[in-house]
């Protein structure tokens, strides 16, 4: 199931070459690998790969494993300011909504008809 990801990855890298190439140029090794690894994985796709077959059947089962931390380790290279922000705190208590209005009450919105034939019909 990673071929069509990894088809699509590197079809967007090829609409915008210039940042591509920028980013390699300017990666780290470790983000150069990464994206090195991406490119063989759409040779493996596309049947342009020079591994052995039993190689490829070894990127085939960890493929699907690897793609998540080799987007993670791009996109904090290529989009510093989105790394290390914090996360929004986590409310222990769960959102709980207001009591709605019944169905024959005033509707809230100030139309003077009732709930049920105003904001409540939806």
């Amino acid at each position: 199931m990673w071929e069509p990801w990894i088809d699509g990855f590197t079809h967007a890298m090829r609409l915008r070459p210039d940042a591509s190439d920028s980013l390699l140029d300017q990666a780290d090794e470790e983000t150069r690998t990464t994206m090195i690894f991406m490119l063989a994985l759409q040779d493996i796709n596309t049947c342009a790969s020079k591994f052995t077959e039993k190689e490829i059947d070894q990127f085939d089962r960890e493929a699907p494993d690897l793609i998540p931390n080799c987007v993670a380790t791009i996109l904090t290279q290529s989009r510093p300011e989105l790394y290390g922000s914090e996360p929004a705190p986590h409310s222990e208590i769960p959102f709980k909504a207001g009591p709605r209005p019944g169905r024959n009450d005033p509707c809230s919105c100030g139309s003077g008809r009732k709930y049920k034939q105003c904001c409540g019909r939806n």
